[in-house]
């Protein structure tokens, strides 16, 4: 009848919310990794034009928002066809309400690159070394980091087991 019907359709929806969250959750995370490569594959074409990397740094005291380091990395791997949106974490852009981040002056990245110097083999020194690491915790093991070898880890990943040298006895 149309009572156990709607009764069942009600009991298949709620087992399967759960499932669903989960299945968004890794679809979240693996377009995050994905954006995270794309930015390493345009960074090598950064370095292969300009024979460094981009010399963009953080001035927290008049950038108090971090727009303008934003809007200059943008500006940056934008002729490696990177749009604004790769600079977005799907997790964070679902947590924030999915504000306008590409409107002039609200410029964010959820993505921040690591400061080398200006020498074209200084990126590539060591295969591990971090070159774009996510700003905030919203995969569950820590920030997503992309090394210089093109591999993706968790910071938590990273860090050994263990007493810690901060703990205290």
């Amino acid at each position: 009848t149309r009572r156990s019907s709607d009764l069942t359709i009600a009991i298949l929806v709620t087992l399967l919310l759960p499932f669903l969250a989960s299945v968004r959750k890794r679809a979240q995370r693996v377009i995050c990794i994905a954006n995270l490569r794309s930015l390493h594959v345009a960074a090598q074409e950064y370095i292969q034009d300009n024979n460094q990397w981009p010399q963009i740094r953080v001035n927290s005291s008049t950038d108090t928002t971090g727009t303008v380091y934003a809007q200059k990395w943008i500006a940056a791997l934008a002729p490696y066809q990177i749009q604004a949106k790769t600079w977005i974490c799907p997790t964070v852009e679902n947590l924030r309400g999915n504000p306008d981040y590409t409107a002039v002056g609200k410029e964010r990245i959820d993505y921040y690159g690591m400061p080398f110097d200006d020498k074209p083999l200084t990126p590539h020194q060591w295969p591990r070394s971090p070159w774009f690491f996510e700003t905030n915790d919203v995969h569950g093991n820590g920030q997503l980091i992309i090394f210089t070898d093109g591999s993706v880890a968790e910071l938590k990943s990273l860090i050994p087991a263990g007493p810690h040298l901060l703990s205290s006895p």
